[in-house]
């Protein structure tokens, strides 16, 4: 449940903060990151902290999606659904690059694509 918060936490705090006229989305995504990871080592050591910098990581990455695809619940919606996607996936990709932001471009997809048909859906009746 933890990891969910801050999977959560990382894809609505990156996507407030790139909002900001003066922040882009990797900038907004590295920030926030450095502040969780400094955070969560002073508090809890560093065995926490990479745990859950990782999955405020993978979260911000679901945050740096464009305001056009995704609005603020699908943020929310698709950091949940990274959260769960990540616990099955991340570890058959142990030592493979790239694997929190294929679980977070699959999280974006499934809930962009559940979005444009429950809209389809809604305009037919």
């Amino acid at each position: 449940m933890v990891l969910f918060f801050f999977a959560l936490l990382g894809g609505i705090v990156t996507y407030k903060a790139s909002s900001q006229p003066w922040m882009n989305s990797v900038r907004a995504s590295s920030a926030g990151t450095l502040v969780c990871y400094l955070l969560v080592l002073l508090l809890a050591g560093t065995d926490k902290a990479n745990v859950y910098a990782t999955m405020f990581f993978g979260g911000s990455f679901v945050g740096m999606t464009s305001s056009h695809r995704l609005n603020h619940t699908g943020i929310l919606i698709a950091s949940c659904v990274f959260g769960a996607i990540s616990a099955v996936i991340l570890p058959l990709l142990n030592g493979i690059g790239g694997a929190l932001g294929v679980c977070a471009f699959i999280s974006v997809v499934i809930v962009h694509i559940g979005s444009v048909a429950f809209q389809r859906i809604a305009m037919r009746k």
